[in-house]
């Protein structure tokens, strides 16, 4: 007879107990593998910001699943000036945001944590980390990338913001 109850228990757990989900500060819930990734496709591409400073790339690329590749580039008169490797990686039931800069943080990567996701708007952040210490993307329209940095220097907030459009899709 104890088994039969401790095999209803486990029943009623599983039935009614077990959300497989991850509910994060913002209040947005993401199922393990992740839906979030699948939130994210929009990112997907090539992405432009013309300036008087040059021209800054980014694009993303598909790994799998839990995956996206990238790199940001800016390019002044026909030279590289900046360059930096990022990942979007889903993981330990979080989704991370990870640059790497040869000449910064000696080549290591940077883990930002999603700690929001609210109507487009994608908030990443590391207080540990100098500068910055958010890393933001909104899609406030179609072929629309809003990327902006952000952190407290010297007690001073700062921020930079890059607005984008779309150059390319994948598989384009």
């Amino acid at each position: 007879m104890k088994l039969y109850s401790v095999l209803f228990a486990i029943t009623i757990l599983i039935l009614t107990g077990c959300d497989m989900h991850t509910e994060h500060k913002s209040g947005f819930k993401t199922a393990p593998g992740s839906n979030m990734m699948k939130e994210m496709d929009w990112l997907l591409g090539s992405w432009i910001n013309r300036s008087s400073n040059g021209h800054l790339y980014e694009i993303w690329r598909k790994n799998n699943d839990t995956l996206f590749s990238g790199e940001s580039f800016l390019i002044e008169q026909n030279d590289t000036t900046f360059h930096e490797k990022i990942s979007l990686e889903w993981k330990d039931g979080n989704l991370y945001y990870i640059p790497t800069v040869r000449d910064q943080n000696n080549g290591r990567p940077v883990l930002f944590k999603l700690i929001s996701g609210v109507n487009g708007e994608y908030v990443f952040e590391n207080k540990e980390h100098d500068f910055p210490h958010r890393i933001i993307y909104k899609n406030p329209a179609p072929d629309s990338l809003h990327a902006r940095i952000e952190g407290i220097e010297n007690g001073i907030l700062h921020k930079e913001e890059f607005p984008m459009n779309r150059t390319s899709r994948p598989g384009l």
